[in-house]
């Protein structure tokens, strides 16, 4: 009797179990499909009118508007003397250096020697020809012109070897300042470098830009510089010159120049990395939506539009953008309620309640 007592205390009790399992298993799907069937909470904005400037952000490097580079491979013999060290500032047309001569002096000697001997030989034929009896001075023409071709060639190459003798001297074709006389045509690190360069005075930004945003830069158009190593400065600038051809990148991606002449103060040295920022186009009064309103769909863009108490997909189309905005250009009117961050799983025409 004991024994069936306990059993029967076990069977009740495993009974019960089951049945609180069976109940707990039932409040949570009841839990669950409430909150599935639950109109969700969400946030929401109203379209509105506003300015936008489209900004255009990209990085250059401080360069020189005038620049004169002297290759080693630009040189018809070896160096023979530097004439100018980096630092200094030289005028147009002064010597930058000197290459070794020997051969074009050889030249000039060689020339000279030449003018004289065709000087000689044509002053023997015109002494010639003046000494001859008139009936005989046509004789002496052919050797008198042949005389004359051979001093004239002479003096062709002495004035050639002059020539090049005057190249031997390398001379700046602007005033400016030298940053770089090597040589040896290497820097430091044994890497190629001009012999030579000199720089003018005054300074250009170059940018590369998309086709895109290349296509609404234009000349004249303001530019916000700033630079790393001047934290606290803000420079200014215009852009200068957009070149009407894009040339292809390593990544395959086809890049614009575009040249920014600092105006006023500009303190960032040449080689100097900057940040620009150009303000390419103003729009007055049009619609416009937060970022976190946008529902990207392959390539298009929606937002949810909140009527009636419900969630309708709408598309849109963009125009330009601001840090916090973008342009709505189509689908949307100023005053219309949309959803801030929709959730992932909201559905087009879900109800939805707004916080």
């Amino acid at each position: 009797m004991r024994e069936s007592s306990r059993r029967g205390r076990r069977i009740a009790i495993g009974a019960t179990a089951v049945g609180l399992a069976l109940i707990t298993i039932a409040v949570l799907t009841f839990v669950d499909l409430q909150r599935k069937h639950a109109t969700p909470v969400l946030q929401v904005t109203t379209v509105r009118l506003q300015t936008m400037k489209r900004v255009i952000f990209s990085s250059g490097q401080v360069r020189p508007v005038q620049r004169q580079l002297i290759q080693a491979s630009q040189l018809t013999s070896p160096v023979e003397r530097m004439d100018v060290s980096v630092g200094q500032h030289v005028k147009q047309g002064q010597v930058l250096l000197h290459l070794n001569d020997t051969s074009q002096q050889q030249a000039i000697s060689d020339a000279k020697a030449a003018v004289s001997a065709a000087q000689a030989e044509y002053n023997q034929a015109e002494a010639g020809y003046n000494s001859a009896p008139t009936l005989l001075k046509q004789m002496w023409l052919p050797q008198v012109d042949a005389a004359q071709a051979a001093m004239t060639q002479a003096q062709q190459q002495l004035r050639s070897a002059q020539a090049a003798l005057a190249a031997t001297m390398i001379e700046a074709s602007l005033t400016g300042t030298v940053i770089v006389a090597s040589p040896a045509g290497v820097d430091a690190s044994g890497n190629a470098s001009p012999i030579v360069e000199v720089v003018g005075p005054q300074k250009q930004i170059v940018l590369e830009l998309s086709e895109v945003d290349a296509t609404h830069v234009k000349s004249g158009m303001p530019v916000s510089i700033t630079s790393d190593a001047f934290p606290n400065e803000t420079f200014h600038g215009t852009v200068a010159m957009v070149a009407p051809f894009a040339e292809t990148d390593q990544n395959g991606t086809g890049q614009v120049e575009v040249d920014v002449h600092p105006t006023g103060s500009f303190a960032v040295p040449l080689g100097y990395q900057v940040n620009c920022k150009i303000a390419s186009t103003t729009h007055k009064g049009v619609p416009t939506v937060p970022y976190g309103a946008l529902v990207q769909q392959g390539s298009n863009y929606a937002v949810y539009v909140v009527t009636g108490g419900k969630a309708q997909l709408t598309q849109v189309q963009l125009g330009i953008t601001n840090d916090t905005s973008v342009e709505v250009t189509s689908g949307l009117h100023a005053g219309e309620r949309i959803l801030i961050n929709p959730p992932s799983t909201l559905k087009n025409g879900q109800a939805v309640t707004v916080g």
